[in-house]
This record gives structure tokens, C-alpha cells and sequence, in this order.
């Protein structure tokens, strides 16, 4: 572990506030915060990935040529919050038509009809299986299919009006 990373971890190690948020996000590397989502303690592994869900946008190649990690550490994680975090970075990437992975689609999928889920991590996980499908048809014929199946009445506030916007998204 370098110098700085473990500088960093001392920082995300305990209770952190949006003003060290915002200040470790202009001033870390994101390499830095990206070893440490990996931490045993998972508060660190949580608040770093809180900090780099506020990093500017031209963090956001980084974040792209990341992306099979965060996309297997989304998968495999037991924090919610990791997860959710995790997912909330790969919203920021996009996913060619080469780049989609069977097992986190089926994953998004999976997680977005789940009542065991977050409300946070279904509302992510349809956005990326939108950004995955929408490359082919049958794909998206598929998702339309499973958002079809989720009752709008059934559904809090949230997860409805996602459901139609991706709904709208689809259409066009």
C-alpha cells in the first residue's frame, strides 16, 4: 500500500462528513480510492466508494477502463451500500455492444425484480440492464418484458417512476 493510499484509509477509516467527501474527491487519485473499495474494514470500503461517487467527470474514463471490476465487485460484494455505490459508479460508463457481461446482466436483472434488494440498488440495476440491453433488440424485448411484470401500484414512488422512464427509453 502506497504512502498516499494509506494516508487516505486513516481518513476513510472513521466517520467522515460531505465536506471530506467533496475534499477527498478533488484531491485523491482515484487508483487510491479504487485499492481501498477492496478494504477489509468495510467502513473504508464504503466511504471510499462514497468519495468516488462525487468525483468530477473526467474521472469518468477511469472509471470505464475500470469497469469489469466494479462490475465484479458489485456482484460479489455482502454490502448493500457497496453495492449500491458500486452500481451507482458504473451508471457513469457506458457499455458498448462488445462489453456486456451475461452474468451482471443476468445479475440487473435479477436484482431488479428482487423484493429482497434495496430500492436503491433496483433502481440501479434496471438503469444498467437498460444500458446493457439497449445495444439488441431481443434484449430489449426481454427487459421491456420484466418491467412490464413489475405493477406500477405495487411499486414506492421511486422504482415506478424509474421503471417508466426506462420504459419511455425503450420506446424510442
Amino acid at each position: 500500500m502506497s504512502t498516499e493510499t494509506a494516508h487516505i484509509k486513516s481518513q476513510l477509516s472513521g466517520r467522515i462528513g460531505k465536506p471530506d467527501v467533496e475534499r477527498l474527491a478533488r484531491t485523491a487519485e482515484p487508483a487510491d480510492l479504487f485499492a481501498l473499495l477492496y478494504d477489509a474494514d468495510s467502513r473504508t470500503a464504503n466511504n471510499a466508494a462514497w468519495v468516488m461517487t462525487h468525483l468530477s467527470n473526467t474521472a469518468d474514463p477511469w472509471l470505464a477502463a475500470h469497469q469489469n471490476d466494479l462490475v465484479g465487485l458489485a456482484m460479489t460484494t455482502g454490502s448493500v451500500t457497496l453495492r449500491r455505490l458500486t452500481m451507482n459508479l458504473l451508471t457513469r460508463t457506458a457499455f458498448a455492444p462488445d462489453d456486456v457481461r451475461t452474468d451482471f446482466l443476468d445479475f440487473c436483472l435479477e436484482a431488479m425484480m428482487s423484493k429482497d434488494e434495496t430500492y436503491g440498488v433496483r433502481a440501479l440495476a434496471m438503469k444498467l440492464a437498460a444500458a446493457q440491453c439497449i445495444h439488441y433488440p431481443e434484449l430489449v424485448a426481454e427487459l421491456r418484458l420484466r418491467l412490464n411484470m413489475m405493477e406500477p401500484s405495487m411499486l414506492p414512488a421511486g422504482l415506478r417512476c424509474c421503471r417508466k422512464n426506462i420504459l419511455k427509453k425503450l420506446k424510442n
